[in-house]
């Protein structure tokens, strides 16, 4: 009921989201000791909601000026439209994925790195307010990384503006010894953060990568999709391979988590494919409904954005997604797996690979249709002025229609609706002979520039 008037009283112009604005305060003493957050408003909503359990295990002794309160199942009451201040504990110590793995409490014993989600309540209402600011006060000696909009730091005192977040969003608040850099791509800005532990060596190298991995996303519109982004590095021994892990997040703010072996070589950290896949979910809006999509694609760029800036020569990118495609039709043949829009974690490489497939026939289809004219990185480019850090989840079928109306074509839609919907695996071979894409007797990727799609292969190498 409360927030049906709130919207009543908001269409009427009896009351602004800035009447409703609301701020946070964090006062953290550093070393894993628990820190009080103050959450502040002009008027305040009727509950106030935790995302999930964790959230009542990290919090504690909630107040409201003064007088305590206790969550009824992951809700707090409020005085609905009263000034004033939510106070709570949050306890670093209590429980968190990230604080119980014993190797990253053993290699960054000073260090938090926390979901977001698993410490703070939002305003039930929080669609019909602005967002709120958020400060920091801290140690000199301890950085602090969000996914947030930085608004401005120093020393002991960090500030972010929160912006909206999509449905089933994630993000990371790291506070501890980091190394700090901002990386500048063209008009947008890299907030890099380092958590290096023992290893503060590698931060140039650690830096060069990040920055030419994104660059070579930059390539697919001509610039970085998004004005700004957190991008967090943290060192961790003891794993397979260069980065071991990666994802994107979007909570609050588009960021970037990478989990990168200090042991590993240059050369290997730069033949790594994690940080191009992860940067290349920043191309697209959310679709956590659809992850065929957004992994597919990803999948794709991951392969073609380093082509187009010499990190792959073109036989070994076009080996690489081959061998993803073979891959992800192997596991589509298992009498268990649906078609290719239903493919969930079950059905990894079915997933993956599937939506790289559809990715790859989008672009052919774009470039045949137009002559060249359009492709599927300018319909990507065009995301970037309608569709891209809006809080917004998508679902496929919902983007696919903003990228027809962008490419003037029916090209996504139509391959949703004929393949994807209806068989578990895309049909490849034929597409990849027209292009040009052969092996040779002893499995190597050579080229037939006389097929009849050869230019269209061309064009997409080079970027074209």
């Amino acid at each position: 009921m409360q927030r049906h008037i709130i919207t009543w009283a908001l269409s009427l112009g009896l009351l602004s989201t800035a009447s409703l604005a609301n701020d946070i305060q964090i006062d953290y003493p550093g070393s894993h000791q628990a820190w009080q957050l103050r959450h502040c408003f002009q008027q305040a909503p009727a509950q106030m909601q935790a995302h999930g359990e964790a959230t009542l295990t990290l919090t504690a002794d909630w107040q409201w000026q003064g007088r305590s309160l206790t969550p009824r199942g992951r809700r707090l009451a409020l005085p609905a439209g009263e000034a004033g201040c939510l106070q709570y504990t949050v306890k670093p110590r209590a429980g968190n994925h990230n604080q119980r793995s014993s190797r990253f409490r053993a290699q960054h014993p000073d260090s938090l790195l926390l979901s977001v989600d698993d410490w703070q309540w939002q305003a039930s209402d929080q669609s019909q307010r602005q967002w709120p600011q958020v400060t920091i006060n801290h140690p000199a000696d301890v950085q602090v990384s969000a996914p947030w909009q930085l608004l401005k730091r120093s020393a002991r005192q960090t500030h972010y503006q929160m912006k909206p977040s999509p449905s089933y969003a994630n993000g990371f608040l790291a506070m501890g010894p980091m190394q700090l850099r901002t990386l500048a791509l063209g008009e947008s800005r890299l907030r890099l953060a380092i958590m290096a532990g023992n290893h503060t060596e590698h931060s140039d190298l650690l830096s060069d990568w990040v920055k030419q991995m994104a660059a070579s996303v930059a390539r697919v519109g001509e610039s970085f999709p998004l004005p700004e982004v957190q991008v967090l590095v943290v060192l961790m021994t003891g794993s397979q391979g260069p980065v071991p892990w990666g994802q994107v997040n979007r909570a609050g703010g588009q960021g970037v988590l990478l989990v990168v072996n200090p042991e590993s070589s240059r050369a290997s950290l730069f033949a790594d494919w994690t940080a191009a896949h992860e940067f290349s979910h920043l191309l697209m809006p959310y679709t956590p409904y659809d992850r065929w999509l957004s992994e597919g694609f990803a999948s794709y760029h991951q392969n073609i954005t380093r082509m187009r800036v010499g990190l792959l020569d073109e036989p070994t990118a076009w080996s690489k997604l081959i061998a993803g495609f073979e891959r992800g039709q192997r596991t589509a043949q298992q009498r268990s797996a649906p078609v290719l829009k239903e493919a969930g974690r079950r059905h990894n490489m079915q997933m993956y690979w599937g939506g790289a497939v559809f990715a790859l026939k989008a672009d052919v289809a774009l470039q045949q249709q137009s002559g060249g004219r359009m492709s599927l990185s300018k319909t990507l480019a065009g995301l970037q002025d309608c569709c891209l850090d809006t809080g917004r989840s998508w679902t496929a079928r919902s983007l696919f229609q903003e990228m027809d109306r962008i490419s003037a074509s029916t090209v996504f839609t139509r391959l949703y609706e004929q393949e994807v919907k209806r068989a578990p695996f895309m049909e490849y071979a034929d597409l990849l002979r027209e292009l040009g894409i052969e092996r040779n007797a002893y499995g190597r990727i050579r080229f037939n520039d006389q097929a009849p799609k050869a230019l269209i292969r061309q064009r997409i190498s080079l970027g074209y």
